[in-house]
């Protein structure tokens, strides 16, 4: 009776041990997908949206996000960590204050940013330094998050995938940034409705048609197709060639094209973007946008390919086209 009493004990034990692991994997799911739908898409359509709203609008709706990051930051540190991931623990909680203090950044800058004064240009690069911050947090979640939540989990015997098709699925990327375009600090001043991060260097568009068209789109020299779905490789990650027509009478700098892949039995889209020094008016142009981890292969996939409006551009019906693909 003892020795049956001290199995049914150490079995209880572990159990315990097995599901508080499994319950952490969850709860950092849950605070990631929520940072990235709760902050990290309404911050970044108030950035895209600024240039259209009075900057107090701007201003506390983004003050309005600091209260939600700094929040998630609290639960964050308020998480039962158990002792096997202490270090997933810390690396979370390093990831979550950097994007609270990056969105803290912005909310106290983003009226100047977008303002006229002599500081506007200092505001604007404040702004745009934050995006590095947000990238590194991503990182910081693929590399030191994820993966220590995985091993723990497996050392405990307990089978873990970043796919979900058996065992827990551990999140293995969460996105803040939508883009690395974001970084450049040009696309950030464009964003806002400035030319450059220079206030000096505002300048309205010259007058006359602004703005690309776009022609085509491949991917290892197979031509997608908006009314028929490809099949096309997973690994290595693929490369999207953009081809594109400056349609307008000015050549354009800094010209930003985003591919965006949906669907595909993934939770969260994934999105690669790499922005063209300049185009010439009425001269073709390419672009490849190459992604650095795999799409997802759980069924039919949405690409959206859009080639960003420059200022001035009026017409975008033909910037953007959708595809859609089977990857494997």
């Amino acid at each position: 009776m003892l020795v049956l009493l001290v199995v049914l004990v150490r079995g209880c034990v572990g159990n315990r041990k097995e599901q508080a692991l499994k319950d952490y994997n969850r709860d950092v799911s849950t605070l990631m997908q929520a940072s990235r739908s709760r902050v990290s898409g309404p911050l970044f359509a108030a950035l895209e949206g600024a240039a259209s709203q009075r900057g107090e609008q701007v201003t506390e709706a983004i003050a309005q996000l600091r209260v939600v990051a700094e929040r998630e930051y609290d639960q964050a540190k308020a998480l039962d960590a158990p002792d096997q991931v202490a270090d997933a623990q810390h690396n979370l909680e390093l990831l979550l204050s950097l994007r609270e203090d990056g969105v803290r950044v912005i909310a106290d800058r983003i009226q100047q940013a977008i303002g006229t004064s002599a500081a506007a240009g200092t505001a604007l690069d404040s702004v745009a330094a934050q995006m590095q911050a947000f990238n590194a947090s991503d990182v910081v979640y693929s590399q030191r998050v994820a993966p220590f939540i995985k091993r723990a989990l497996e050392d405990a015997g307990i089978p873990a995938t970043y796919s979900g098709e058996t065992g827990e699925q551990v999140l293995a990327y969460s996105d803040f940034l939508p883009n690395i375009g974001w970084m450049d600090p040009a696309n950030v001043a464009r964003a806002l409705g400035a030319t450059s991060t220079s206030a000096a260097d505002r300048s309205t568009p010259a007058p006359g048609l602004h703005g690309h068209q776009l022609d085509s789109v491949s991917v290892g020299g197979t031509t997608l197709d908006p009314s028929s779905p490809a099949t096309l490789p997973a690994d290595p990650p693929p490369t999207f060639d953009v081809a594109f027509t400056n349609g307008g009478e000015h050549d354009e700098q800094n010209v930003r094209v985003v591919v965006e892949i949906s669907g595909g039995g993934a939770s969260t889209p994934i999105t690669a973007s790499t922005v063209v020094p300049s185009t010439a008016a009425g001269e073709s142009a390419t672009a490849s946008v190459a992604f650095n981890r795999p799409p997802p292969t759980g069924g039919t996939a949405e690409i959206r390919v859009t080639i960003e409006p420059v200022p001035g551009e009026e017409g975008l019906d033909n910037n953007t086209q959708t595809y859609s693909a089977l990857f494997e």
